[in-house]
């Protein structure tokens, strides 16, 4: 039984707001001298203590390894705005000129800790994501947009939360733009409410060979989720463009229309934002869509930024169902994705008819 859309959205389902509700000043946090001298001290600690340990991989790495006495009080603000205000946050002043890659990964699991548990962004458990040009495309169904200097669609990461940390930026281009996904169902829902409707339908992603061998290469989750009155999105375009070669089921005309529409929303009601050298940006993945510009690198010290994903407390339950829950900590295992495959109903093909009530 498929029934209407739901309807507007309003602040209690999730945050709303435009990038014209915004300055600079309004959403940005610069670490004072003090502690930015207490980053750079606890990097240097680290460096020493934590010889040997595998920073893509290790798992056991908490706050307590990387002390922070002055800072973690400005992390644990920027964690709960990401999680219970606007949905995003951005720290400014981290030491990082002239830092090594393995410091910087240092630094952003150091900070990491401090946020939130991390989660996985990887089949085989990667922690770590260096976001830059390899000189790639997308397309292939392999390639994913953080090895890309394309422009990337509006679209949201795995787990709760991304954090970024930029240690280079570009020559020219890569601007950050994020859009409350709320007030985007909103413009859509007066615009074009079929088209929100056909949002709430379960959708296949494509896994892009993380799946278990043998195993469905797509999970199956709706791009819009309004459950427990709590409004979530998951949407990632070129994954949604690859699944058709994989699952042999066309993307019907009415949800390519939706895609096209939430872009072009998104598009005007964004907040751009320029991720400079020892920024930290904190992105809700439930609440906020986000994308970048597309970006030129003058030589082979181009743009380069690390990422993490984390899990928030108090989110169990956000969206319904096991695979929705599971993704809240990343990757899915390979335990997860076999009983998800067990108890797995394919979508039909998105139709106008409504989304499934929840």
């Amino acid at each position: 039984m498929y029934a209407t859309a739901p309807g507007t959205l309003s602040a209690a389902n999730g945050p709303l707001w435009t990038g014209t509700d915004f300055t600079a000043d309004t959403f940005t946090v610069t670490l004072d001298d003090a502690q930015i001298t207490e980053v750079a001290d606890a990097v240097a600690s680290a460096r020493r203590r934590w010889t040997g340990r595998d920073l893509t991989f290790d798992r056991e790495l908490g706050p307590h390894d990387f002390p922070l006495p002055r800072t973690s009080m400005t992390l644990s603000d920027a964690a709960a705005e990401v999680a219970t205000g606007r949905g995003f946050a951005l720290l400014r002043g981290l030491p990082v000129d002239g830092i090594s890659e393995h410091d910087a990964a240092i630094l952003i699991r150091g900070l990491t800790a401090h946020l939130a548990p991390i989660a996985t962004q990887s089949r085989t458990g990667h922690l770590i994501r260096h976001v830059r040009a390899t000189g790639q495309a997308l397309g292939d169904g392999i390639v994913r947009g953080h090895e890309t200097s394309n422009r990337l669609w509006f679209h949201t990461d795995g787990a709760d939360a991304a954090v970024l940390l930029c240690r280079r930026r570009a020559a020219e281009g890569g601007l950050s733009r994020l859009a409350s996904a709320a007030a985007v169902h909103n413009a859509m829902l007066h615009m074009n409410p079929d088209a929100v409707a056909a949002l709430y339908e379960p959708f296949h992603f494509h896994m892009a060979g993380g799946n278990v061998e043998g195993l469905p290469p797509t999970f199956i989750s709706p791009i819009f989720s309004l459950h427990q009155s709590k409004f979530s999105t998951r949407y990632v375009r070129h994954t949604l463009l690859e699944t058709p070669a994989v699952t042999g089921i066309a993307l019907r005309e009415d949800a390519l229309a939706a895609f096209d529409l939430l872009e072009n929303v998104a598009a005007k009601l964004c907040l751009d934002m320029e991720l400079r050298p020892g920024d930290l940006q904190v992105v809700n993945n439930h609440t906020v869509l986000h994308s970048r510009t597309a970006y030129r690198d003058d030589d082979e010290s181009g743009r380069h930024l690390l990422r993490c994903w984390i899990t928030l407390p108090g989110y169990s339950g956000r969206r319904r169902g096991p695979v929705d829950e599971a993704l809240r900590f990343g990757w899915l295992t390979d335990q997860q994705q076999r009983e998800a495959a067990a108890a797995r109903t394919a979508p039909r093909t998105p139709s106008a008819a409504g989304p499934r009530g929840e």
